[in-house]
């Protein structure tokens, strides 16, 4: 008997396998391990940043700079390897080579030995990092079966919780102060690579259909005449905007203001990670059962008592504890306005250039643009101040928006 070509459902069932649930567990802590190590070393510099500082010679807005850069290339990567994406279907034979590459380019700064040096290396790793966590997302999503994907996707952005946020502080300023600040790049990189040979070799491809080139100014249209997709886009920017203020600029606020060493530092952003370690797996659970948009401006108004204290009680524990204690939060939407609440409400073929889109401009504008702007005025103790009444308008936006969201979410239990 003659072999026929398989038809189109033929394919989707060949290459997009029945749910298994032993495979997508593992898919989920595969993923939750490249996103918490990618993440860790894209905010390495934080954690040593007065270490780097001191034996490189640099201003803090060459520290801004450096840490930024990771940020702006990671958005413009986003937004280009997810219309790649889009393009061909595929998502793992991009994911792999992109993170052997990423994890490469940070083994080299070992080799580094200039402020420019390392702001190259680290442009380099950024522009691979962009697109992963959309890529493990659709994989993620193509396995399964059920109304898990909100926990599953949470339970995978935890991975920066546990990892970066959680582990990263204490295990990255051990490494420096034992040996150098090459060494933690070393350890990130060699970690990063690794994670690239295990999707590589353990990972299964998913199928998705292919956009042809002529529809692409189609899908912008689309999505911008989308009202949830601007809403996202926003909630996006001001998220990632007073994120980055925190993460940035908050432990400088620990070292100048609240005058705390190091290893000091790092053990307190370490209880800051750990306190965040149930939140990131509990939001995106919460939002699978409750209106998205009452979570989310939950969580933000929450998150706001951290640049809230450090303003009102400068220079006291009590601005630390709450810095410590809710500083982390807004980090746990993430998944919500940008894969759970966009699939809800957008077409599949507009998705992965939807996820890019609002990651990319989220990360270029909040992540970058942001902090370089302001990485100047933190020279001063009152640069301080206004760097954080900055942190304290981006929350405020960020629950306008997530309200906003109630009249436009259609589809879902949302009241």
């Amino acid at each position: 008997m003659s072999e026929t070509a398989p038809n189109g459902n033929e394919l989707r069932a060949m290459q997009n396998p029945p749910y298994a649930r032993g495979y997508v567990n593992y898919l989920s802590l595969l993923f939750f391990l490249t996103y918490g190590i990618i993440m860790l070393d894209a905010s390495s510099v934080t954690f040593f940043a007065d270490v780097l500082m001191e034996q490189l010679h640099i201003s803090t807005a060459q520290y801004a700079a450096l840490n930024a850069v990771v940020w702006m290339a990671k958005a413009v990567s986003s937004i280009v390897v997810g219309l790649i994406a889009n393009r061909t279907g595929h998502r793992k034979r991009y994911l792999a080579p992109l993170l052997l590459i990423a994890g490469v380019s940070s083994m080299l700064v070992v080799f580094a030995g200039s402020f420019f040096a390392i702001l190259i290396l680290r442009l380099l790793c950024g522009l691979c990092i962009g697109a992963t966590l959309s890529m493990e997302m659709a994989i993620l999503a193509k396995n399964i079966s059920g109304r898990d994907y909100g926990l599953r996707s949470g339970f995978v952005s935890a991975g920066s919780a546990v990892i970066a946020s959680a582990l990263g502080p204490v295990l990255l300023t051990g490494i420096v102060m034992r040996w150098s600040w090459h060494s933690a790049f070393f350890f990130t990189g060699g970690m990063t690579f690794l994670m690239g040979v295990l999707v590589q070799c353990t990972v299964r491809e998913v199928y998705f259909e292919r956009q042809p080139r002529m529809d692409k100014n189609r899908d912008i249209t689309v999505l911008l005449h989308n009202p949830v997709f601007l809403c996202c886009l926003l909630l996006g920017i001001f998220e990632t905007a007073g994120k980055m203020i925190l993460s940035t600029f908050g432990p400088l606020y620990l070292t100048e203001i609240m005058g705390l060493q190091t290893q000091v530092k790092g053990s307190l952003l370490t209880v800051m990670g750990v306190v965040y370690i149930p939140v990131s797996l509990v939001v995106p659970a919460l939002a699978d059962r409750f209106s998205p948009k009452r979570v989310m401006a939950v969580t933000f108004a929450l998150c706001l008592l951290s640049p809230l204290g450090m303003l009102a009680l400068e220079g006291s524990g009590w601005s630390v504890g709450l810095y410590v204690l809710f500083g982390n939060w807004a980090a746990a939407t993430v998944s919500i306005f940008i894969y759970l609440i966009p699939r809800d409400a957008l077409p599949e073929s507009v998705l992965g250039t939807a996820n890019g889109i609002i990651m990319g401009a989220s990360v270029f504008f909040g992540g970058c643009v942001c902090p370089l702007i302001l990485g100047g005025f933190a020279e001063t103790h009152a640069g301080i101040r206004s760097i954080l009444i900055v942190c304290c308008v981006m929350f405020l936006l960020c629950i306008l928006f997530s309200l906003l969201l109630q009249r436009w979410l259609k589809g879902r239990a949302d009241e």
